[in-house]
């Protein structure tokens, strides 16, 4: 009991922090404080928490009692000798006049960072982490192109823990300043009942058509996942609920987690908040934030759009019928939860006309919402204290993990950055592409893939965006496609085996194998691993271009990967066989190749799009006659 309410009331601390530093009050008052003071603050409260939380060996208490009281006193007294003496400590890494009680509480805080990724993320980030250090280290004596600096040990010390762009870099600062008002807004969403309410919207939605319980399923999840920036979780989360619905429909065991996976991932390539990659993004690419959220768009809609097409399509050859609730209806759960409308209403309207800061946008959503719950409610229910004692836990459950991942993130990039081997890796990628862009595409894909493997959305981004991102924007890729590209592929390594933690998570509940989960979900995602080839070509798809370049290149996505989609399924408005299987399957990659770089030039590329609508018009006109023949729905 202690021990949660002291948990409990550390995540309390560091939210309020969080919040109160996103609307300046620290300047009210007239201190004038430095952000990695405050950023410190953050990693003290979240080491008390994870070292208690997570134990080191949960089988053997007081094994991890012993090791663990020592780890979370030595990381809180780190933590608040660099808050009280960071003015000092930033001047004498400036000047190189280190010492030693520095020295000791940066090689401290590094480990400290380190152990507690390995513990709240998995290993793999943690991995990574020594690699990029040891790499640091030997950086002078690697191989041709890849040799990089001499290593000093106290300089590089001094500048992880102290000077911005290591520890104290970007993935922190977006997260200590803008992720946590965002998973506050999502966690208060949760607590009050949002979750449920999304869920029956979407049950109500789409519940009667065929396949609707996977419809509902990738509907909630996606909304979920919008907002919890954890495909992993939002599996966990939803998964406990969708899956089983989808098995009882009908839907075989890999399938029904391989949906689940694929939705809850695709949540993490949504805006405004895409896993708080977004906001890293503008930073890191040097964008505006509304410009990372515009380009988003068409991609993610093109994502839930091949999903959806697989499960309707499954649905109509498997014979899977939907159920209507009549106890829902879209009606009726708008009147009553229009309260969890208004704060997206808001977050947009704050970010796009008025032009707020994103983390400010999302406290006064939050606060509209908490408003409008406590005069109008919810179904008859008001927010209590238990309300927000519950967003507040789940805000710093999330937090503090997302805190040391944010900050390992930015030990990897920080000491490649300062051994001079990130440059010379992007340099490498380019030798090896050959200035060939479908090969670099392809072997960037592969890269990111394989390093996002176990890591979560914030470290996936982090250390891609400057590994493999800046060689694509040097070859003339346009940033935001480039860094979105990163993005998507990295991702994709959350469903893509042999290390597919959304998969085997879903295959954890649906209890079946988890690796055929992983490739049941790669066949049903299809189209994500496709969609980021076509928008780095094609910037129309990033919404770049003109109003008809946007809405042609759109179509001819939907048209292709409809096809594609039907050939793999084995079913359009009727059973697919040989020849007009393989056909719709060449059509639709076809389609997918953006016109701009069809062979042979604009006539070719028009008479594809129209053989494209022509089929998909023929499948419809099927399929209304087959309703007329029957008299009734299919």
């Amino acid at each position: 009991m202690t021990r949660t309410v002291l948990i409990r009331g550390l995540g309390t601390v560091m939210v309020i922090a969080a919040v109160l530093w996103a609307l300046n009050v620290q300047r009210i008052f007239g201190l004038n404080l430095y952000k990695g003071q405050f950023l410190y603050l953050l990693v003290a409260l979240s080491a008390v928490v994870i070292f208690i939380q997570h134990p080191f060996d949960p089988a053997r208490p007081g094994l991890s009692r012993a090791i663990d009281i020592p780890l979370c006193g030595l990381g809180t007294l780190a933590a608040i000798y660099t808050i009280f003496r960071f003015p000092q400590l930033l001047d004498d890494a400036s000047f190189r006049d280190f010492s030693a009680a520095g020295l000791v509480v940066a090689a401290a805080l590094i480990v400290l960072l380190i152990e507690g990724v390995r513990r709240t993320a998995g290993i793999a980030l943690a991995v990574i982490a020594v690699a990029a250090i040891l790499i640091a280290v030997f950086a002078q004596y690697l191989p041709g192109v890849l040799a990089g600096r001499p290593f000093r040990a106290d300089a590089f010390l001094y500048q992880m823990a102290f000077q911005d762009g290591n520890i104290l870099g970007a993935p922190l600062s977006i997260v200590g300043t803008v992720v946590i008002a965002f998973v506050l807004m999502g966690a208060m969403l949760q607590a009050a009942g949002g979750g449920d309410f999304f869920s029956n919207l979407a049950a109500a939605m789409m519940g009667a058509s065929r396949g609707g319980s996977a419809k509902i399923a990738v509907t909630a999840s996606g909304f979920f996942g919008a907002i919890s920036g954890s495909a992993v979780s939002n599996v966990v989360s939803t998964g406990m609920i969708t899956i089983p619905m989808m098995k009882k429909a009908g839907y075989k065991d890999d399938t029904a987690a391989g949906l689940e996976a694929v939705a809850s991932t695709g949540g993490q390539l949504v805006p405004p908040v895409m896993g708080a990659a977004a906001f890293l993004m503008a930073v890191v690419a040097e964008v505006e934030y509304s410009a990372v959220v515009v380009a988003s768009i068409i991609p993610a809609v093109l994502y839930y759009v091949g999903l959806f097409l697989q499960i309707d399509l499954i649905a109509a050859r498997d014979g899977i019928r939907g159920e209507r609730d009549e106890q829902l209806s879209v009606r009726d759960e708008l009147r009553h939860g229009w309260v969890f409308i208004l704060p997206f209403v808001v977050l947009i309207y704050g970010l796009f006309v008025l032009v707020w800061r994103p983390e400010y946008a999302a406290l006064v959503a939050t606060a509209t919402m908490i408003a409008a719950l406590v005069i109008f409610g919810h179904r008859g229910n008001r927010p209590t204290l238990k309300t927000f004692a519950d967003a507040m836990a789940g805000t710093a459950e999330a937090g503090v993990s997302i805190i040391f991942i944010a900050a390992v993130a930015g030990i990897v990039i920080g000491a490649l950055n300062s051994s001079g081997v990130l440059f010379n890796i992007s340099e490498a990628i380019v030798d090896i592409g050959g200035r060939n862009l479908p090969l670099l595409l392809v072997l960037s894909a592969i890269i990111c893939i394989i390093l996002g493997m176990g890591m979560p959305t914030v470290g996936v981004y982090a250390l891609l965006s400057s590994l493999i991102a800046v060689p694509l924007v040097d070859l003339g890729i346009e940033k935001i496609s480039a860094h979105l590209f990163v993005l998507y592929l990295g991702m994709m390594s959350m469903m893509t085996p042999p290390v597919a933690i959304a998969a085997f998570a879903a295959a954890a509940i649906a209890r079946t194998d988890p690796i055929r989960t992983g490739f049941k979900a790669m066949r049903l995602g299809w189209s994500a691993y496709v969609i980021p080839f076509v928008f780095v070509v094609e910037p129309a798809l990033i919404l770049n271009g003109t109003l008809l370049d946007s809405l042609e290149a759109v179509l001819r996505a939907c048209l292709g990967i409809w096809l594609v989609t039907a050939a793999i399924v084995g079913y359009g408005s009727a059973s697919l066989q040989g020849g007009r299987r393989a056909g719709y399957a060449v059509l639709g990659i076809a389609l997918l190749v953006p016109g701009s770089i069809v062979p042979g030039g604009t006539v070719p590329a028009l008479i594809i799009l129209a053989l494209g609508i022509a089929v998909v018009v023929y499948e419809f006109i099927i399929v209304r006659q087959a309703q007329t023949a029957r008299g009734g729905k299919t």
